[in-house]
């Protein structure tokens, strides 16, 4: 299965913004979660639905990560020029 996304250069400021924002609050949320359960005030096995629902904000932002660094290029164009005009 090959999923489409939209072009990224297309994408206006806002748009990229707002995307950005909404992975930020996944795993900000998926933190605060864990945090409290290290702390002792969730248990997993009583707040089922909670971890059910952190551990799927977890599975999506681990796919949404590996996606972002398997479709990225790793190399930044500046520090490849600026390395061939030293002639590194």
């Amino acid at each position: 299965m090959h999923l489409h996304l939209p072009n990224p250069e297309r994408l206006s400021a806002s748009t990229r913004t707002a995307r950005e924002a909404f992975w930020v609050a996944v795993i900000s949320l998926v933190a605060t979660y864990a945090f409290f359960m290290v702390i002792g005030s969730i248990a997993p096995s009583t707040a089922a639905v909670a971890t059910l629902i952190a551990g799927i904000l977890l599975v999506a932002y681990v796919v949404h990560a590996w996606y972002a660094v398997r479709h990225t290029d790793q190399r930044d164009p500046r520090l490849t020029r600026s390395r061939e005009r030293r002639g590194f």
